[in-house]
């Protein structure tokens, strides 16, 4: 998901008392603000999962070792295993892909990521205005990572895991502080949505449902054919959100106090990895702030988010939010998840109203 970065820079500059204002009850929490944050927290404790760590000696935690669906938060560890080929020397940063070849793992439910990436990199997109115009265009490999984060864009992950392997994503993901993590195929888990002949049988273990989605990732890379069905059947439309809801719930997963620890880590340690996490909030940081490392994610019933705010005094703030419920449609749109984790981060009373909407 694409987070707004205006509400963000403004909570963390924020100097006004924040006040808790409870919404009508027939009027579902406004996840775009603070105050529908702390209602919706205040009603769905045992749907968040949440890490806090503002760099000053106060933390808070809730639920915070219990998996829950991690969405787009989870490209946080392509990243990282981005960054470690780079500084090995096994990928290079300015090495020119193909957009033919980015797009073969490319599945057209991400909300119009894809079309954003292409039109930032000013690539032109065909008449659909989903895909390249010409596939021979070619982009430079760290620009794909760029949108990957900016974006949040859904084919790049895949296609830095098939290059690199599951394994080395793994293990950047582990010196990092998050052993054993949950690295699918992005592509696939769309495709079980999309196409719901090619999921796997229900209540297949983990380990054997990533293998199958690997496996289905290689067809759709590898057979046109299965691309054009995937978007003539896309013309029809997905399930309705209800089935998405419940499909979102078998999507990768993973606890707020891992996804805290790799940005902690990535954040202190520096790098290219640090910079394209603070890239999209670089604009105007708030007074004391040097940079805010930042993604998000987003899927029916789902919103997280991880977060590092380095300041000009040394310091460093991280944490991680994951909300998994009873969040509409709409909701869904709009919702702000990293601007919970910035006010707590950044302003004590706003840490308060929520520990106290954790009902501590």
């Amino acid at each position: 998901m694409s987070l707004s970065r205006r509400s963000l820079l403004v909570a963390a500059g924020a100097t006004a008392p924040l006040l808790l204002t409870r919404p009508a009850l027939a009027a579902p929490p406004d996840l775009a603000t603070p105050d529908g944050w702390l209602s919706w927290i205040a009603a769905h404790r045992n749907g968040l999962g949440l890490v806090l760590d503002d760099g000053r000696g106060n933390h808070l935690t809730h639920r915070a070792d219990s998996a829950q669906p991690l969405a787009s938060a989870v490209k946080v560890l392509h990243l990282a295993a981005y960054a470690d080929a780079v500084e090995t020397g096994r990928l290079d940063p300015r090495e020119l892909v193909r957009v033919g070849d980015w797009e073969r793992y490319y599945v057209p439910t991400d909300g119009g990521a894809h079309a954003a990436s292409l039109r930032h990199l000013g690539v032109p997109t065909g008449e659909t205005g989903l895909h390249a115009a010409d596939p021979e265009h070619r982009v430079a490999l760290d620009d794909v990572v760029a949108v990957m984060i900016l974006f949040s864009d859904s084919a790049a992950p895949d296609l830095l895991r098939d290059r690199l392997g599951a394994d080395a994503v793994i293990r950047a993901a582990a010196v990092r502080g998050w052993p054993d993590a949950d690295v699918r195929s992005l592509c696939a888990e769309y495709l079980f949505l999309a196409l719901p002949e090619t999921a796997p049988p229900a209540g297949l273990p983990v380990a054997a449902r990533r293998a199958w989605g690997f496996a289905l990732e290689r067809r759709h890379r590898d057979d046109p054919a299965l691309r054009q069905e995937v978007l003539r059947r896309m013309r029809s439309g997905l399930p309705r959100y209800p089935e998405q809801v419940s499909w979102a719930s078998t999507t990768a997963a993973g606890s707020a106090a891992r996804l805290a620890a790799v940005h902690s880590a990535l954040s202190s340690g520096g790098g290219l990895a640090r910079e394209h996490l603070e890239r999209p909030l670089a604009g105007s940081p708030p007074p004391g702030v040097a940079g805010v490392g930042l993604k998000g994610g987003s899927l029916p019933g789902v919103l997280t988010s991880g977060i590092s705010v380095r300041r000009t005094d040394g310091s460093l703030g991280w944490g991680a939010l994951l909300s998994h419920g009873d969040i509409s449609a709409e909701q869904l749109s709009a919702g702000d998840p990293g601007l919970p984790l910035l006010l707590a981060i950044e302003d004590p009373r706003w840490r308060d109203r929520l520990m106290a909407a954790l009902g501590g």
